[in-house]
């Protein structure tokens, strides 16, 4: 456990360095700007859950991205893949720093548009729910591409796909059965029910299920494609 909570401090450190995590609370404040001026104009509950669960999203997709090709030109990785490092514990500080920083995001941005009339629990299940199968989706990703410009061209239709076609039905643009088995889809009802109460207690129980279910599916594919092609090669 030290050599993890060693390795999520070290990652933090490694964020700064490179701003990612000035650029995080700077796009945060932006955001936060918005949904201040526009809070009193009524129904915007919608995107409100549009931008939370899109902002966590990117930082994890593309910051992951960019961290690990950096690492992998700067020859970090080759040096810290020989050390006795535990590569769950490299793969899981990576995440877990990540999504801490998009989880506050997320939190900033709440607080300024509805204050703390929020469920705090489903709120945050639901951006740290995004923000870790984003960063697994991006480790996996970045396993097969080596440069950033390349990773970003590739992660916009993930994004889209992966993020946002549960949106549709979440807007009443489309109502298809599959859209609601993506993997997005417990975040987003977990983010909606966290402002909005006429979410139903099924709803609620299916967004922790499908959290759970596909961050335990992602980490197995992102683990086993991050070994073969980064670690083992």
């Amino acid at each position: 456990m030290n050599e993890l909570i060693q390795q999520i401090k070290w990652q933090f450190i490694l964020l700064q360095r490179n701003n990612v995590i000035t650029i995080s609370i700077v796009v945060t404040a932006i955001y936060a700007l918005f949904f201040f001026v526009i809070k009193d104009l009524g129904n915007t509950d919608k995107i409100l859950t549009l931008l939370i669960l899109n902002d966590p999203a990117i930082i994890g997709l593309f910051f992951i991205g960019l961290s690990v090709i950096m690492e992998k030109d700067q020859q970090v990785l080759a040096a810290l893949f020989v050390t006795p490092i535990s590569h769950h514990f490299y793969l899981i500080s990576r995440v877990l720093s990540l999504s801490i920083i998009g989880w506050v995001c997320a939190l900033g941005m709440g607080f300024a548009a509805v204050g703390t009339s929020f469920h705090f629990i489903h709120f945050s299940a639901g951006v740290l729910g995004i923000c870790i199968l984003s960063c697994l989706a991006g480790t996996w990703l970045v396993c097969y591409t080596a440069a950033f410009m390349r990773f970003m061209l590739k992660s916009i239709p993930i994004l889209l796909i992966f993020v946002n076609l549960p949106l549709l039905n979440y807007f009443g643009v489309t109502d298809i059965g599959l859209f609601k088995i993506m993997p997005a889809q417990g975040s987003l009802n977990l983010i909606a029910a966290s402002h909005d109460t006429s979410l139903s207690l099924s709803a609620i129980i299916y967004g922790y299920a499908s959290i759970v279910f596909w961050i335990s599916l992602l980490y197995w594919l992102a683990y086993r494609t991050f070994m073969s092609k980064i670690v083992n090669v």
